[in-house]
């Protein structure tokens, strides 16, 4: 039998990114990151996945991977991603297993991420080009 699930975001409680994730995944993540506001809106095992964060002005999301595709629409303020700067309405699609980071703006950045797998996945730089390396 089918589902609809809804959800009203203002019911949902913020939370850190650290809380969000296993504690040797958050570890792993930069200070802004780990600080970064996030709200779990959709998560199905091995489904969807739909949450939405809140990043304070002027941080700098370390270069990261996820295992799994994401799509990143911007709701509010604006990322900065090599020299292009977005803003509300722009979204930025990033294939699984891709090297990427980011900036906010001035005025922080609030945005959606969608993943068609839900994921915590969390595979930093270092350990990116370390596995590139391996025959």
């Amino acid at each position: 039998m089918g589902t609809v699930k809804i959800v009203e975001a203002d019911s949902l409680p913020w939370q850190t990114a650290a809380e969000a994730v296993a504690p040797e995944t958050a570890a792993r993540m930069s200070r802004a990151e780990r600080d970064a506001d996030v709200r779990i809106l959709h998560s199905r095992p091995a489904g969807l996945q739909l949450f939405e964060a809140s990043i304070a002005p002027n941080e700098e999301i370390s270069l990261h991977a996820h295992a799994e595709d994401e799509v990143i629409y911007i709701l509010e303020g604006e990322l900065i991603i090599g020299r292009k700067h977005l803003g509300p309405g722009a979204s930025v699609f990033v294939a699984g297993n891709t090297l990427y980071g980011f900036r906010t703006g001035p005025a922080g950045a609030r945005f959606l991420n969608f993943r068609g797998k839900a994921n915590t996945s969390f595979i930093t730089r270092e350990e990116f080009l370390a596995a590139r390396e391996t025959p």
